[in-house]
């Protein structure tokens, strides 16, 4: 004798489980997270930290509405298997047919309902698709991995190809058809599929930004004496960033004589990518929404810096100075004695373009970072570090952070002893 009552009961559950990953599946595909992040309250985080973890959160809800069709379909297969009196084959494949239309019907239902407010929804179902992750995440890894390669089998002919064109690049330079900046410029443009946007991005250390309250003739100071067209605006604190201020909307409120109590009203929405947004891809959608500055954040929804579209180009052209670069130091320096002067924060790649080195990207993707790592500590003025024959030593520290780095050679005696002291040990 069948528990019929139990069986159904799984069934529902099944159903009702299915039915909420639907609802958080597509409301947050659908929900538009940059504007829900331009408008959410300034305390809550949760906005943020969900576009960093989208494509997991996706992940999941498609695993686990996968996994909830399979157990659905084979506990409706036992309840018409177990029946005391066999069914007909016909009977039984109609039973079968008739539970998927049922709750294909139901997911389109809720899937109408969802698509009517999504951003309400997302905030909604957030929990739920966070639970799903957490319980999930052992399982999607491996899953997101064999997906990519499911999406991409010829990466690595991909990546032959673009070597054979880089190739052929630095060929057709040496022939003298095209020049050296040329070249560079189209090895850039390759670059920009392998950059992330935390690679390029203005540190959060850097940003000017404003508070909400601060009083609008000290706001016009702000923008005449750094010389930007539009500052981000946060309450009392970066991390809760309220929008973008454009310096033509405050200097015609300043030139008519408008009095407002806080710069909220001249807001307009600021756009918020994650730090492993790919900058080809950034460029693209900062186009299609004609936004000319993109806030960074980390996983854990805070602000880790910004992007502009200069600094987008930046990585094509190289350095674009302007006249308010006038004061701005260059990312490095070559010194009289053939020493190199590099700034902290200048990165890595741009440090073995210069030197001809192989510093590799482990947890750091700046000069200071890499020292950091190297010595596990704040490092005084003098100190150093030695890789191969390369002596990183420490210029300048402000405020913990490494200002200023010197790079030298060592001399072929002084190498060749050092290496044979190392043999010694």
């Amino acid at each position: 004798m069948i528990n019929l009552q139990a069986y159904l009961i799984s069934i529902g559950f099944l159903i009702l489980l299915d039915l909420i990953t639907v609802a958080a599946r597509v409301s947050l595909l659908h929900s538009g997270l940059t504007a829900w992040v331009s408008v959410a309250p300034p305390t809550d985080r949760k906005p943020k930290q969900t576009l960093s973890l989208l494509p997991r959160l996706q992940a999941s809800l498609n695993l686990a509405q996968n996994i909830w069709r399979f157990l659905l379909a084979g506990i409706t297969l036992l309840l018409v298997i177990a029946q005391p009196a066999p069914l007909s084959p016909l009977a039984s494949l109609g039973i079968l047919l008739l539970a998927g239309l049922v709750v294909f019907w139901l997911e389109w239902a809720v899937r109408g309902i969802v698509l009517r407010s999504p951003n309400e929804w997302a905030r909604r179902m957030l929990p739920a698709a966070r639970a799903l992750n957490f319980v999930l995440t052992p399982f999607v890894i491996p899953v997101m991995f064999f997906y990519a390669k499911a999406q991409n089998p010829l990466g690595e002919a991909e990546i032959e190809f673009q070597d054979q064109l880089r190739n052929l690049m630095d060929e057709v330079q040496q022939s003298g058809l095209i020049e050296q900046g040329e070249s560079r410029m189209i090895h850039s443009i390759f670059e920009l599929s392998d950059t992330l946007a935390r690679e390029i991005m203005v540190p959060r250390i850097d940003i000017l930004a404003l508070d909400v309250l601060t009083p609008l003739g000290e706001a016009v100071d702000a923008f005449l004496n750094s010389g930007y067209s539009r500052v981000p605006v946060y309450l009392e604190s970066v991390d809760n960033i309220l929008g973008v201020l454009f310096a033509k909307d405050l200097l015609r409120l300043w030139h008519e004589g408008n009095p407002i109590e806080t710069l909220q009203s001249l807001l307009r929405p600021a756009y918020f990518v994650p730090e492993a947004k790919k900058i080809n891809e950034l460029l693209a959608e900062m186009q299609s929404r004609r936004v000319h500055m993109a806030i960074i954040v980390d996983e854990y929804g805070g602000i880790a810096g910004l992007v502009t579209l200069e600094d987008i180009v930046e990585e094509i052209l190289g350095e674009i100075q302007d006249e308010y670069d006038q004061g701005e130091e260059l990312p490095y320096q070559l010194l009289p004695n053939g020493d190199y002067l590099f700034q902290g924060r200048i990165d890595l790649d741009d440090i073995n373009e210069v030197l001809s080195t192989n510093l590799v990207k482990e947890e750091a993707d700046t000069l200071g970072g890499f020292i950091y790592n190297r010595m596990g500590r704040v490092p005084a003025v003098g100190e150093s570090v030695q890789i191969d024959n390369l002596i990183l030593s420490v210029e300048q520290v402000i405020s913990r952070r490494i200002r200023k780095v010197r790079a030298s050679r060592l001399p072929p005696t002084l190498e060749k002893d050092e290496k044979i002291a190392h043999a010694d040990r």
